[in-house]
């Protein structure tokens, strides 16, 4: 299938836990369904957005609970997804470990913003 054409926003909440991890990966699965993405691309894109969303679960709350969101805005050719959550924030404490430096070479572009409280990670994938 194409994305030529289409233009679909899509943004669902999570709790901040691992069961989520595979509920987020079908919603990128039914949407990169619209694209011509290849497959490695569509691997790529399942990588960064998991990263994203481990790295809430991980360190976003001090205590367990919270909640994420993620959205995805699927345009010709273009697909963005917005992780963003209301925990601690981290833009001035992310450290590039191993998870990062793959958030980042799997994404087109990608850009961390604090959101007071919480952090939003937002990543760029060409999906033509």
């Amino acid at each position: 299938m194409s994305s030529a054409g289409t233009h679909q926003q899509i943004t669902r909440e999570y709790a901040s836990e691992l069961r989520a991890l595979p509920l987020v990966r079908r919603q990128l699965d039914r949407l990169l369904d619209e694209t011509s993405a290849e497959r490695e691309k569509r691997w790529d894109i399942r990588l960064a957005v998991t990263e994203a969303c481990s790295n809430v679960i991980r360190h976003a709350y001090p205590a367990s609970g919270g909640t994420f969101h993620v959205s995805t805005d699927l345009r010709p050719g273009t697909l963005e997804v917005i992780v963003r959550d209301a925990g601690r924030g981290a833009v001035g404490r992310v450290v590039p470990k191993l998870g990062m430096l793959l958030l980042y070479e799997a994404s087109d572009s990608v850009a961390l913003e604090d959101a007071s409280p919480g952090l939003i990670v937002r990543m760029a994938f060409n999906v033509e």
